[in-house]
């Protein structure tokens, strides 16, 4: 047989097909596979635009598109996300969504918060003040109570308390023991001196009034930092005014304590906070009781004393004297 002149391998035919062949078919099977199944879409990977969860059968419940303060009135800015470009809603199968929940946002806006709430929260009728309730400070203050703003570090123990937090406020005044001494000296006459060692012996110039003067406060706005302008004059510069922080806080206290509490500030007594128990079951009526000091004047070693009046001729004092029990 003569060989072939053009030194060509004799021509071989496609099948039976080679590995590669088998190879690239295996793998394209397997991707059509994983499309249709939905493995391997776009969207799985970052890719593509994905689709719609699909809410049939889910109800729509308004919710906070971001934190809102206490004491805010609500508007539809409060509701709406601008980051998707509609309003926050979330959506709850039927079983879900309990009486409680307000679906229907004209009633919620123009409502005023009663307390702080977070963003993605559904409201609920506790979220809200009675309606027709004026927003800013005056929406916390309670129903027939006043409020006042007082300087956190003339009133001992307010730091540390939340809004709607209850206390008491006692105030104290140390007994002046110079003044006791001139008014022993002034009015025991010929029992000055016996007067003065019964004080002596009863510690009467180490004792104190103690009054309660707030009863089941409540705190409006917890301890906060202002800055109060000052103003100082130098001879280089003149008048400088300048900013003090300081830290303060507001409670509302009934009408008839508004006096009390402000003379006690007045005159520099020792305001201590003390606070009541966060349960329901306490008793707001009880009040602390008040300490009123010993006084030698009117019972002295368990004997009462009386006060006489003396003339001496053209001269009148008062003398105290034991009295008859």
């Amino acid at each position: 047989m003569r060989p072939n002149p053009r030194g060509y391998a004799p021509r071989r035919g496609w099948w039976p097909p080679g590995a590669g062949i088998i190879t690239a078919g295996v793998v394209v099977l397997a991707l059509v596979a994983l499309w249709a199944t939905g493995l391997l879409r776009p969207e799985r990977f970052g890719y593509g635009e994905k689709p719609a969860p699909s809410r049939a059968g889910l109800i729509p419940v308004p919710t906070s598109a971001g934190p809102i303060p206490a004491y805010t009135k609500l508007t539809r800015d409060h509701l709406w996300n601008p980051k998707v470009g509609e309003f926050s809603v979330v959506y709850l199968p039927p079983a879900s969504v309990t009486p409680e929940m307000i679906r229907d946002m004209g009633k919620i806006v123009g409502r005023v918060m009663d307390h702080d709430k977070p963003a993605g929260y559904v409201f609920t009728e506790a979220d809200f003040l009675p309606k027709g309730t004026r927003p800013g400070l005056v929406a916390g203050i309670p129903s027939g109570k006043r409020a006042i703003r007082v300087d956190a570090e003339k009133v001992y123990g307010l730091q540390g308390l939340m809004r709607g937090d209850r206390f008491d406020l006692m105030a104290t005044v140390a007994l002046d023991p110079k003044g006791a001494d001139s008014a022993i000296a002034a009015s025991g006459g010929i029992y000055a001196r016996q007067m003065e060692l019964q004080a002596q012996l009863s510690n009467w110039k180490k004792q104190a009034t103690v009054s309660v003067v707030v009863l089941n406060g409540v705190v409006v706005e917890p301890v906060g930092v202002r800055n109060v302008p000052t103003t100082s004059n130098s001879l280089t510069q003149g008048a400088v005014t300048r900013t003090k922080p300081v830290q303060e806080v507001v409670i509302a206290v009934a009408p008839n304590e508004v006096a009390p509490l402000t003379e006690a500030m007045a005159v520099d007594a020792r305001i201590v906070c003390v606070p009541r128990s966060g349960r329901p079951e306490d008793e707001p009526s009880v009040a602390p009781t008040p300490s009123r000091p010993r006084n030698p004047y009117t019972q002295a070693a368990g004997q009462p004393m009386t006060t006489i009046e003396t003339i001496n001729g053209t001269k009148r004092e008062l003398v105290t004297a034991p009295g008859q029990k």
